[in-house]
């Protein structure tokens, strides 16, 4: 019997060494060391997200996985013929160049406004608590921010008038009849691609961390 209780007890101690040293960069971690390490993790992961749509965004294996079902329908139309294959070249062309200029600034502003009180909660928030955190403070703005750009480039380049030929037929049971439109769509699709592309970085940076901040953080 005593012999089971020392086994115990050495897995007991075993168990909270290995949990210290998971967690030892956090141990009495000052509030704006903490906010330096959300800071830092947010800002890594905004730069990621915004790569993701340089070039052909809808491509992008989060976009797929994220994309709202019409606007997928739409796409795997477009995919073929060659003239579909030409709008959806417009469509991300209109992505690529209003997602990174509007939503970079919306989420560096939105980074700088935590506080220092609510840092630490967040780098205790699991893999992607800081940009689930951020997806619900500056969501609603991004997405306000995101359509009239949206809106006005997919006009002014021609993608809206090049798709809704290319659906021939289909164009109005897929963009009428009260649906969404086709930049409400786009702006959704672009504000979840954005977070879930986020998320990805913000796991991948707190398991491997390349920040030196971080690295002290979670003791790598």
């Amino acid at each position: 019997m005593n012999k089971f209780v020392c086994f115990l007890c050495t897995l007991s101690l075993l168990f909270i060494s290995q949990s210290c040293n998971v967690n030892k960069g956090l141990a009495g971690i000052s509030p704006e060391k903490a906010l330096s390490g959300v800071q830092a993790l947010l800002g890594g992961a905004t730069g990621s997200a915004v790569k993701g749509f340089a070039g052909n965004a809808l491509k992008n294996e989060v976009m797929k996985q994220v994309m709202p079902k019409g606007l997928s329908n739409i796409t795997n139309i477009l995919g073929g013929s060659s003239e579909g294959t030409q709008a959806l070249g417009l469509l991300n062309s209109a992505m690529s160049s209003v997602v990174p200029n509007v939503a970079s600034p919306v989420l560096v502003d939105a980074t700088k406004g935590i506080n220092a009180s609510d840092a630490l909660g967040l780098l205790k928030g699991g893999d992607t608590g800081a940009t689930d955190f951020l997806k619900k403070a500056a969501g609603q703005k991004l997405s306000s921010a995101l359509l009239p750009a949206l809106t006005e480039k997919l006009t002014q380049n021609g993608a809206l008038s090049a798709i809704t030929s290319a659906l021939g037929g289909q164009a109005s049971s897929l963009l009428g009849n009260g649906k969404p439109s086709l930049a409400d769509m786009v702006t959704n699709g672009a504000v979840d691609g954005l977070f879930g592309m986020m998320a990805n970085a913000e796991k991948a940076e707190r398991a491997n961390p390349t920040d030196p901040v971080l690295k002290e953080i979670f003791g790598k």
